[in-house]
């Protein structure tokens, strides 16, 4: 009976065994069946990409044969090009505007005999005492300057204005202070200067606000239509000029000459820049008219040549927060280039006058802060020999010399306060002693306003 059993569970066993190969078997068949389709599919997508690479190499291929050969291109229709529009001023140039508006208020103890209202020397009339007060803003300028480069070279022009000048009645007329155009090769340090310009020699001028700067008191300044020329060697800097003021009249002076002057400076790098020494000096000649008797003095008889020189030594220190700077100079017939009008030629003998003078102004910027002192002294004195037969001016019959004047000393100081970057406010303070055949002792205080622009 166990026999039995045992053989029916043997049976059963293998007949479970092929029911289950039985049935895995075609499922691993068809499996198969399957993978061989995906793998001839994959095959040939693998030929397309291959058949499509082929192409687009062989289309580059073509693509840079083209692009190596000469221009053999479709032209393109490019739309009509405008004329360029014309640079303005403002684009072509560096331009630059400035200025100041100056309004000076003046409180005077005596007449002085000034040049349309600054002060020259004190008055020869007889009733020169006495207070006054001015109010004067013809100081205001306007600035223009205008630069540009072009290779080695850089130009440069400049205008500026003030409103002194000579018009009738309480009306201001504009004029001109300066007028020039500069050529300068920056490869050699050379420079050309054409126009109206401060005086080449000397070119100090004194730490003031007072528009006159020390006229016929020490300091020698005036600003005169010129040709200069100048050249730079290391610290020494070379300088020539013509200088000569306009004519008025086509018969005045016809065999004059200009002033010829010429300057050597040398800067002082071991001081802050712009510390120099230099000295200069120049010769001229033309002819003046000798005074006649025509029940007065005047101005018509024969002409005489005069010859006038100039020597000059300048020299302008600055070691913050000092400025030393100053003038000495001698020389002869040294009148309206000057700013020495009447002080240059002795009409009734025609001998030239000879003078000497010079001024020093110290600047010191205070501890406190945007406040300024500034102090100075200026001599001018004539060799009195040459001043004979002189009565100076408006006392006697030569009213047309009341400028003139044996010796002039000028002592000034005055502080300055910048309230804001262009606002500026200044007190000063001049006392001057003029001599003729007598001594005449004066002041003058202002109180000078500035805008800066």
């Amino acid at each position: 009976m166990a026999g039995i059993v045992c053989r029916k569970r043997v049976v059963l066993f293998f007949v479970l065994v092929f029911l289950i190969v039985g049935l895995v078997f075609p499922r691993i068949g068809l499996a198969k069946e399957g993978l061989k389709k995906r793998v001839e599919e994959l095959e040939k997508r693998v030929e397309e990409l291959e058949r499509l690479l082929s192409e687009y190499k062989a289309l580059l291929k073509e693509i840079k044969k083209e692009a190596v050969k000469p221009a053999e291109r479709v032209e393109v229709l490019k739309p009509e090009k405008k004329p360029p529009k014309k640079p303005s001023v403002l684009s072509k140039y560096q331009m630059e505007l400035g200025g100041r508006i100056k309004i000076d208020t003046h409180y005077d103890t005596v007449a002085f005999e000034s040049y349309n209202d600054f002060i020259g020397v004190i008055s020869a009339h007889p009733d020169y005492k006495g207070d006054s007060i001015n109010f004067n803003p013809r100081d205001t300028r306007f600035d223009l300057k205008v630069r540009h480069t072009t290779g080695n070279f850089t130009g440069f022009g400049r205008i500026e204005t003030d409103f002194y000048g000579d018009i009738l009645g309480n009306n201001i007329q504009p004029r001109i202070r300066l007028a020039y155009v500069d050529l300068t090769n920056n490869k050699t340090n050379t420079g050309l200067r054409v126009g109206q310009d401060w005086i080449p020699v000397p070119q100090q001028n004194p730490h003031m606000c007072e528009f006159g700067i020390l006229a016929g008191g020490g300091n020698l300044w005036w600003r005169i239509p010129q040709i200069t020329l100048r050249q730079r060697y290391g610290n020494f800097e070379f300088l020539a000029s013509l200088m000569r003021h306009r004519r008025i009249s086509v018969f005045e002076d016809q065999w004059g000459w200009p002033w010829a002057l010429f300057r050597v400076a040398y800067s002082l790098n071991f001081l802050d820049k712009g510390s120099l020494i230099a000295l200069g000096g120049g010769y001229m000649s033309d002819r003046r008219k000798m005074a006649i008797w025509k029940g007065k003095w005047e101005l018509k008889g024969p002409e005489k040549r005069i010859h006038r020189w100039l020597a000059a030594f300048e020299y302008r220190l600055k070691k913050d927060p000092l400025e030393l700077k100053g003038e000495v100079w001698v020389g002869q017939g040294l009148g309206s280039h000057f700013l020495r009008y009447d002080m240059d030629y002795n009409p009734f003998t025609g001998e030239e006058i000879r003078s000497q003078g010079g001024f020093a102004s110290l600047l010191y910027k205070t501890p406190i802060k945007n406040v300024t002192f500034a102090s100075g002294f200026g001599i001018d004195h004539n060799t009195t020999s040459d001043l004979k037969q002189f009565d100076w001016g408006e006392r006697g019959d030569y009213g047309f010399y009341k400028r003139r004047f044996k010796q002039n000393l000028v002592w000034f100081g005055n502080i300055g306060y910048q309230i804001t970057k262009g606002i500026k406010l200044m007190l000063e303070y001049i006392h001057m002693n003029t001599m003729r055949d007598d001594v005449r002792e004066g002041n003058r205080i202002t109180f000078s306003t500035f805008y800066s622009f």
